[in-house]
């Protein structure tokens, strides 16, 4: 709750930055800084377009990153790790990267609170790596290649050759907003 008031502290995000109906796209090489901000809409990002993220972003609707998309942390995070947190479900597909402030210590998580314990709220497919997921009211599936730093949820499914590799200094994490 705390990370949704501090996105929304700074407003919601609106034109030209979203669109009409309060969605964030992104597509075909952009890149755009964002943050704090809450999106009213839906997240997309597309065709190797890059999203620097500056302070916590809240989305009502889905997320769907794909297509060699690139999501960073400011270098404002220094040592410190953010989040992208979402009120419905998040697929992420085809090349997409994470990446922190730079500082070995920072990492983005995903985190989507949606509840919905039987159904697959997050879906990780084809080489997407760099991120920490969490959707503890809910299911992940990893396919095809897709790699974690870290995966909390109500359940997990791993399909062909998906990787979740947990490292030392995860649990001592300091996210700010």
């Amino acid at each position: 709750t705390q990370w949704k008031n501090d996105a929304g502290a700074s407003g919601v995000c609106g034109e030209p930055t979203c669109d009409a109906d309060g969605n964030f796209i992104l597509t075909n090489g952009g890149s755009v800084t964002l943050g704090p901000k809450h999106i009213t809409g839906y997240l997309e990002l597309d065709n190797n377009s890059t999203l620097t993220v500056s302070g916590t972003i809240w989305v009502d609707g889905e997320i769907k990153l794909s297509n060699g998309c690139d999501v960073a942390l400011g270098s404002g995070y220094g040592a410190n790790s953010g989040v992208i947190i979402t009120d419905s479900k998040v697929t992420i597909s085809n090349n997409c990267t994470f990446s922190g402030s730079g500082d070995p210590a920072s990492y983005i998580m995903l985190l989507t609170a949606k509840n919905s314990l039987a159904e697959e709220i997050m879906t990780i497919d084809n080489n997407s790596t760099g991120v920490i997921y969490y959707a503890g009211k809910g299911r992940i599936k990893f396919s095809n290649n897709a790699a974690a730093k870290e995966a909390t949820a109500y359940g997990i499914t791993m399909d062909n050759n998906a990787i979740l590799t947990y490292e030392s200094g995860l649990a001592n994490l300091a996210f700010t907003s």
